[in-house]
């Protein structure tokens, strides 16, 4: 499981920033290096876009960003797609030559972003041709293709070295090609018109190919796979159906209705023997103060600023303390409403007022914590982290409950007995004795909740993981709690991987648990009061979390997690 630093997330997060900024879509994320628009993946850009060249020491970064920004924002693409030809190669040709019209276009404003994407492109041939990718004559021919293009919409030379490579490809081409550049040059501005030249121009080199392979079934064969062949990561884009298009547009009230009917799918064998108790009521009073001395010896190392903390996420969350006045008073500051008062009764004891002692919460957050077995050698630092969290969350009047899911016992306990005694009917659904901790709730301070929280680090508590069961729980426990403004309420999910439970996936399949949380998580983004976020989250299941804070599972030093993750809940807010 690789999880992600702060690093990691900081730069993404800016990332994704740069595209909206320059797109003018504020719906678009980077999660896990890959592109997001509210929820959905992004694909099928042309291939010198592809988002692993952000991190390759020869691409520009801006180039890509500003390339993938130009073209969601002057390319419409629904009706590139309706254009675009069946082909492998000849829709890769289509998607560069859509991308190559995109960027030529760049307002002369944007100079620092035409120039980005100008050295991206060239940048990407030349990587093309340094891997062998003219090697092969259909390599050749699209290289001289994408270049003679750019050149013609650019109006600017390639580097000579490219020009030499190309240059006896591209004198063979000029017959068949040189009305078709015409063509593309005047139709600059004009998707339509210039998606049908375009189209036209994949067919002239579909013909080429056919006509100088139709005799080699090898090459025919090799064709139907880019990236080995012709080294190009590519992803054909999806036929548009028409039919398929108007279902995607779904209400959010629909897609709600859609999501609960599937989570209503999802079956337990027999529920009889789930807890939901709290954590310290499992502990010895002596064995949880030996847990609670060690927390707390933790924490003392820490040395953490706790009040420029609570400040940064006072910050956050919006959260502005606002004076709130006692008055008619005996004592303190004279109330400015009864100066006329004063002059005619001096002697009224209730011209005065001072500020009140109590302050409403201003938020609410549930951190959930994932007590899977695969979590237990990080208990001390989790609980050490999580600690520290409430206690900076009250200072900043957030109020705060802290939760934790596992199993009773491995490898599913009563409930998988019952299921082999009974013949073993197929798909019996959650199969295990599923186990809700509560470390604190929301009515209860910091103080007296530390004993509850240092019970994270009992080790009989870490069994197995049914993650989705758990994470509806908890939301739904957070949407109790009084306050309506989403951004005021978030539910923050620590755990390192998917769920597991044996005895659940060898009746169920491999995708039963895993299936039910990302549907739990696309139920929690649909609420909208509250927003869910994701800490440690592993490769498999980050995509899908829209919110992430990061987890360094390497240090041994949690200040700096605690200090990360105000950075990068100010830098998601922003």
């Amino acid at each position: 499981m690789q999880t992600e630093s702060h690093d990691e997330v900081e730069l993404q997060n800016r990332y994704g920033a740069i595209i909206r900024s320059l797109s003018g879509d504020t719906h678009l994320q980077i999660r896990d290096w890959q592109l997001f628009h509210q929820g959905l993946a992004v694909n099928a850009f042309a291939p010198h876009l592809n988002f692993n060249y952000l991190q390759a020491p020869w691409a520009d970064p801006r180039g890509v960003l500003d390339g993938v920004a130009l073209r969601l924002r002057y390319s419409d693409y629904a009706l590139h797609l309706s254009h675009s030809p069946s082909g492998l190669i000849e829709s890769l040709v289509f998607e560069v030559l859509e991308q190559i019209r995109v960027e030529s276009i760049c307002p002369v404003g944007l100079k620092g972003s035409k120039q980005n994407v100008e050295n991206q492109f060239i940048a990407w041939m030349q990587e093309f041709m340094a891997n062998g990718g003219v090697e092969g004559s259909i390599g050749l021919l699209l290289l001289s293709i994408f270049s003679t293009v750019w050149v013609k919409l650019n109006q600017r030379p390639i580097p000579q070295l490219m020009q030499d490579v190309v240059e006896a490809t591209r004198a063979g081409l000029a017959a068949g090609l040189g009305s078709y550049l015409v063509m593309l040059k005047e139709s600059q501005f004009d998707q339509v018109e210039y998606a049908k030249t375009s189209f036209e121009i994949t067919r002239l080199i579909s013909n080429l190919i056919d006509a100088e392979y139709q005799n080699i079934p090898s090459i025919r064969t090799k064709q139907k796979n880019i990236s080995n062949f012709l080294k190009i990561e590519w992803i054909q884009p999806p036929n548009l159906d028409p039919k398929s298009e108007k279902q995607q547009h779904y209400s959010a009230q629909d897609t709600k209705k859609s999501l609960e009917q599937s989570l209503g799918k999802y079956k337990v064998f027999n529920s009889a023997y789930d807890i939901e108790i709290e954590a310290k009521k499992s502990i010895r009073p002596a064995q949880l103060a030996i847990y609670q001395q060690e927390l707390s010896a933790q924490v003392a190392k820490l040395n953490l600023p706790w009040g420029k903390l609570t400040r940064s996420y006072q910050n956050i969350f919006n959260t502005k303390t606002l004076k709130k006045w006692q008055t008619t008073q005996t004592e303190g500051p004279i109330d400015r409403r009864y100066l006329t008062r004063i002059a005619t009764a001096p002697l009224d004891p209730i011209l005065y007022k001072h500020l009140s002692q109590k302050i409403e919460a201003l938020g609410s957050v549930t951190l959930l914590i994932d007590c899977s077995g695969s979590m237990k050698d990080q208990r001390l630092k989790i609980a050490t982290c999580v600690d520290s969290l409430v206690r900076i969350l009250e200072q900043a009047h957030i109020k705060t409950e802290v939760l934790g899911y596992s199993t009773s016992t491995w490898q599913g306990g009563r409930p998988f007995k019952e299921w082999r005694r009974g013949g073993q009917i197929p798909n019996p659904g959650r199969l295990n004795e599923r186990a809700h901790w509560i470390f604190k709730d929301f009515q209860t301070n910091w103080r007296k909740a530390r004993p509850g929280i240092a019970a994270l680090l009992r080790p009989e508590i870490y069994a197995e993981s049914i993650d989705g069961e758990a994470l509806l729980w908890a939301a739904q426990r957070l949407q109790k709690e009084g306050g309506n403004k989403a951004s005021q309420k978030k539910l923050i999910l620590f755990s390192d991987g998917c769920p597991m439970d044996r005895a659940t996936i060898e009746a169920n399949g491999e995708h039963f648990l895993k299936s039910h949380l990302i549907q739990t998580i696309a139920w929690c983004e649909q609420q909208g009061q509250f927003e869910l976020w994701g800490c440690g989250i592993g490769e498999e299941l980050r995509p899908f979390f829209p919110n992430r804070l990061s987890w360094n599972q390497e240090s041994e030093i949690p200040s700096e997690s605690i200090i990360d993750w105000a950075k990068e809940l100010k830098l998601a807010r922003n």
